[in-house]
């Protein structure tokens, strides 16, 4: 029977890992108890021996480059099996080399280049392709036939850079000492004639019951998507004059791969709760509307890509030692391709998907109305019309305001500003007949000057102390005060609090009211936003909203 310190020893003994890249046995010394040292991974003995390992790495990468060469005369060319297979092989060479510094290395870097761009572009063309596979099935609004010319235009230009680096893959390995003296091209040509066999549908679907429910709170997605700001930066549209001055800022690796996640989490949505249900048999926008999920979302997959090769790779941050190699697309071309393919078409099917999605929510919108105060600091002004204006299209629905007899859209701050002029004249109009009315203040001005600025400043005290007025500025100085044709204390009064409310120094409180119709969720929460003070508290200061209106934060 073994002892502790037997079955100690056991454990602490030094353990082989398998390094795949290499294909080789490592041991580094591991102990599992005590203090743990750092593992040691001996590199290869020699460089010869280094040679060796990138050598049996590379004679795949070079099957497929040979390959390549030897098929640009094939239609079928490339297909998707000799993509994935370019993918993988240069996935694990790039990883290997990577890691023993051809990064920083001037005679490796080269073939480290052409390595990772035949990763990318192996990549970049496989999407391509399954978009071009894919319209036939995707339902989508307009443009098909544009879009297929486009696409096939871009295949060809990806055809030509696959050739050109693998040319270059060939060169690069044979300086580094890595092409063997022969190399067999035993790889299975591409099929000219596509399978066109679909299996029937006869798989049994979930039955859902709430359709209106389901198909608004899809839809309202991706409107909501299509005005967020990143996805609204990244698909402006552009002249091509611009272009040099929208990579890397605008368009970013980063905001690309955003976008491209948004748009992704977005089909997922769908897939999840609309795929394999008779939703789609009772709605029939829904599969257009998934076609044009997923159209968008590889298409910003793919500019995605290119996106990083052209900021990686071609843009001043490369290495100088690159410029001895050949890109395989030209960088003003590549740059162009992003523009007028990914983001153009991606913005196109977007922008006609959003009068989809109107459409659909009108469908289901109930309707509803509510009467709410207006602000209480300065009415509709910039802060609370936007947050309305938020509300309003984060439902994605017609929802209209109404003060009296005139009628703004809810959706828009600048028509919602309109309804200021309306409230003020209003508050005007009513503070004038209450101090028309007290008999105290019709009497005549006072000749003494500052007997008069006294009374001024003694019935505006009176009025903030009864609730009638709010001041933003307590300076009642009076010190550019004028008479001019004004009989009483009351019409100087009512001039002057008509002039403060000019300067934004004061504020008439009211009991106004507008009514707004329109979508019961959207004005669900358009009666909260009103009861927490249109997110502001009477002085104007921003206050924080409740937690059903945490959206208009982000």
């Amino acid at each position: 029977m073994q002892t502790a310190g037997a079955v100690c020893a056991l454990l602490n003994r030094v353990r082989p890992l398998r390094c795949p890249s290499e294909e080789r046995t490592l041991y580094c010394s591991m102990p599992l108890f005590g203090k743990r040292r750092a593992p040691h991974v001996p590199r290869p003995a020699d460089y010869a021996d280094y040679r060796d390992v990138v050598g049996r790495l590379t004679a795949p990468v070079l099957n497929l480059c040979h390959f390549a060469i030897q098929s640009q005369d094939n239609p079928a060319f490339p297909c998707r099996d000799f993509l994935s297979n370019l993918h993988r092989e240069t996935a694990r060479l790039q990883e290997l080399i990577d890691s023993h510094g051809a990064q920083t290395n001037e005679l490796w870097f080269p073939f480290r280049e052409t390595v990772a761009a035949a990763k990318n572009f192996a990549v970049v063309t496989y999407d391509v392709l399954h978009i071009r596979q894919s319209i036939e099935r995707y339902r989508l609004l307009e443009l098909e036939d544009e879009f297929k010319q486009k696409t096939d235009i871009v295949i060809a230009a990806f055809k030509d850079a696959l050739l050109t680096v693998s040319e270059s893959i060939i060169a690069q390995s044979r300086l580094c000492g890595v092409h063997p003296d022969e190399v067999s091209v035993d790889f299975q040509p591409c099929l000219a004639d596509p399978l066109l066999y679909r299996l029937p549908t006869d798989r049994a679907v979930r039955h859902i019951d709430r359709i209106g429910d389901q198909v608004v709170y899809l839809a309202t997605q991706f409107l909501n998507l299509s005005e967020d700001l990143d996805v609204k930066d990244v698909l402006s549209e552009r002249d091509t004059d611009s272009y040099d001055e929208c990579i890397p800022h605008p368009i970013s690796e980063e905001r690309m791969r955003i976008v491209e996640a948004r748009f992704h989490n977005l089909q997922s949505l769908y897939d999840t709760y609309i795929f394999e249900s008779d939703l789609e048999q009772q709605n029939e926008h829904l599969p257009y509307l998934r076609g044009h999920i997923s159209i968008i979302y590889h298409l910003l997959s793919v500019g995605t890509d290119l996106v990083h090769y052209f900021i990686r790779h071609m843009s001043s941050l490369r290495r100088d030692t690159y410029q001895e190699s050949q890109f395989p697309i030209e960088p003003e071309r590549l740059r162009d391709l992003v523009f007028e393919y990914p983001l153009q078409y991606a913005r196109e099917y977007m922008e006609s998907a959003v009068q989809l999605c109107q459409t659909m929510i009108q469908t289901y919108t109930e309707s509803a109305e509510i009467d709410v105060p207006i602000p209480n600091y300065r009415g509709f002004h910039v802060r609370p019309s936007t947050l309305v204006a938020r509300i309003v299209l984060h439902y994605g629905s017609a929802v209209t305001m109404y003060l009296g007899e005139e009628h703004y859209d809810a959706s828009s701050p600048l028509d919602l500003f309109r309804a200021n002029e309306a409230i003020n004249a209003t508050k005007r109009r009513r503070i004038g007949e209450m101090l028309s009315k007290r008999t105290e203040l019709q009497v005549s001005l006072p000749e003494n000057y500052d007997e008069l600025v006294r009374e001024l400043q003694l019935l505006f005290v009176r009025l903030m102390n009864e609730g009638l007025v709010v001041m933003y500025d307590t300076d009642l100085s009076f010190g550019d005060l004028q008479v001019e044709n004004d009989p009483t204390i009351g019409d100087l009064a009512a001039r002057y609090v008509r002039h403060f409310m000019s300067i934004a120094k004061m504020d008439i409180k009211s009991d106004i009211t507008v009514r707004f119709i329109g979508d019961s969720r959207a004005l669900k929460d358009l009666k909260i936003l009103a009861e927490n003070g249109y997110g502001e508290d009477r002085m104007g200061n921003n206050i924080v909203l409740p937690d059903e209106l945490s959206y208009l934060s982000r």
